[in-house]
């Protein structure tokens, strides 16, 4: 397993269809899992305060991620991938590609 945290570009209508990674674009062939897990506060999105320090924004502590692991590929190539995103958000990320 190779890890990642790299922005990705994906279609979503009820489950990753396709994404766009290092400008190649991945048919999605099958679901293999789905898996929500609370992330800590102090690992997402920072805030700039009045003095421009920045903090960890108000609100939930907690966020959810969602994380799909998906098998795709386009042509004969194909191969496990990780998908995760923000619940209810757009913020795609590849977490993972299992050999």
């Amino acid at each position: 397993m190779r890890t990642y945290d790299e922005p990705i570009h994906v279609l979503f209508r009820d489950e990753p269809r396709q994404f766009i990674w290092r400008g190649r674009l991945l048919l999605v062939k099958e679901i293999q899992g789905r898996w929500s897990r609370a992330t800590p506060w102090w690992t997402g999105p920072r805030v700039r305060a009045a003095r421009g320090e920045e903090v960890a924004p108000r609100g939930d502590l907690l966020g959810e991620r969602e994380v799909w692991r998906v098998e795709a590929g386009n042509g004969r190539q194909r191969g496990v991938y990780e998908l995760a995103r923000t619940v209810d958000a757009e913020d795609w990320v590849l977490r993972a590609v299992f050999d």
